[in-house]
């Protein structure tokens, strides 16, 4: 632990027996939305198998943060002296790595549950996570469904495993609209085939928002590499696990809601160098200084003149334009179909969020559109009649708000993955 942590909480009044499960947050500037990750789970709390109470421990290492909330952060300790939890405050920033590792010193669970703090955990969560774990030795990480709403509508998209081939197709899509509808044809003919899974399913790679993982495998092949100061934490520990023989396992009935993008302040040209600093870094690891080499080379290249100017052909030809308004958009559909409607702030949908429904038209429900800060958005339906996702249309929506109305917390316009603390959205 560094010399300049401090603790803070910490008596033991859900149970005087030693924790087997151990929940691990790093927080920064998000003080209000981790009293109610921490109220949920207090809420939701982890059984044996027996249906007797588990005992568990949270620790919550705070990344230094520059906003202070006094209200909020006398309701964490609160909380966290409710099921014996520590405070951990870090004297320094050094992002999600540094973070997580920092509360694993202080763990003492044979289950290690890695949490964002802008999460709420749900009846079941955590012993879904847990009774697949502890039946299932090949497991060495379980993750639950992500959904963005509290309505449970709106679905995660899985991550992509970056890879010198995925390298070269992201390069390529980066100047060729052809190449760039190929790319995220590809991502949501994916993505559906998990979302549509509802049994165990085994993933390239994991969300670093909530996982489980036992402390025996941690000691095998080390926690989070401090090497990547930010992103790529959950890839390169995902590579790790699988190349240790274990299994990378999405578990579609343990169900979390994730309020993505629900961080504090986002401090965006910081959190991009240390993004960079980390992509870099995992491709000279795993793929050595060919990787590396490959990767600067991509970079320098889209940042080209020329190739910046290819970027900025539509991918779309055809994209429907939806009144810019603070209402609900409404889509129509050509007829009763099962579809799938993807949500992103991309027009290249490289990164989408997905809603599987039946009819003739779509909405967001209020719990979604909750979520819906003053933002362009863009949507692509897709009708899942045949085998695979086929593209009906793309459209665009603008929300904006009254002058007279303050965003709400959490929303904007930001595409921002990532607060710069390398809490992960």
């Amino acid at each position: 632990m560094s010399d300049a942590a401090r603790h803070a909480g910490g008596s033991a009044a859900a149970s005087t027996d030693a924790p087997e499960l151990s929940v691990l947050i790093v927080n920064y500037n998000s003080w209000r939305v981790c009293v109610d990750a921490v109220q949920s789970l207090l809420e939701n709390p982890p059984t044996r198998a027996d249906g007797a109470q588990m005992p568990f421990e949270v620790i919550v290492v705070d990344n230094n943060s520059p906003a202070r909330d006094g209200e909020a952060e006398s309701r964490l300790r609160q909380v966290l002296d409710r099921c014996g939890g520590t405070l951990v405050e870090h004297d320094e920033n050094g992002g999600y790595s540094k973070g997580m590792n920092l509360a694993y010193r202080h763990a003492r669970g044979q289950w290690l549950l890695v949490s964002n703090p802008d999460v709420l955990f749900l009846p079941g969560t955590l012993d879904e996570l847990l009774r697949y774990a502890e039946t299932h030795a090949d497991a060495g990480a379980v993750a639950p469904a992500g959904y963005w709403d509290r309505g449970l509508e709106c679905r995660l998209p899985p991550n992509i495993l970056p890879t010198l081939g995925d390298l070269w197709a992201v390069t390529r899509a980066g100047i060729s609209p052809a190449a760039a509808r190929r790319y995220s044809t590809r991502r949501c003919r994916d993505a559906v085939a998990v979302w549509r899974e509802d049994q165990a399913t085994d993933l390239t790679m994991l969300s670093g928002c909530c996982f489980l993982m036992s402390r025996a495998l941690i000691e095998q092949i080390g926690f989070f590499d401090e090497r990547f100061p930010l992103y790529y934490e959950d890839t390169d520990i995902s590579v790790r696990i699988r190349r240790a023989g274990r299994r990378v396992v999405h578990l579609p009935s343990a169900r979390l809601v994730h309020l993505y993008n629900r961080s504090g302040e986002t401090a965006h040209g910081e959190a991009m160098a240390r993004y960079w600093v980390s992509r870099r870094a995992y491709y000279r690891k795993w793929y050595g200084p060919v990787g590396g080499w490959l990767q600067d080379l991509s970079r320098w290249f889209l940042a080209t003149r020329r190739a910046q100017a290819w970027a900025q052909r539509p991918t779309h030809e055809n994209v429907n334009v939806l009144p810019t308004s603070q209402d609900k958009p409404v889509i129509g559909l050509p007829r009763v179909m099962p579809y799938l409607v993807e949500i992103s702030l991309d027009p290249r949908f490289y990164l989408a969020a997905g809603i599987l429904g039946s009819g003739t038209e779509w909405s967001p429900s209020d719990a979604l559109f909750a979520n819906f800060g003053p933002a362009t958005y863009y949507f692509r339906v897709c009708d899942l009649s045949g085998d695979e996702p086929r593209e009906i249309g793309i459209w665009r929506y603008t929300r904006v708000y009254p002058d007279e109305w303050m965003q709400p917390p959490g929303g904007g316009s930001e595409q921002a993955e990532e607060s710069v603390s390398g809490e992960r959205s």
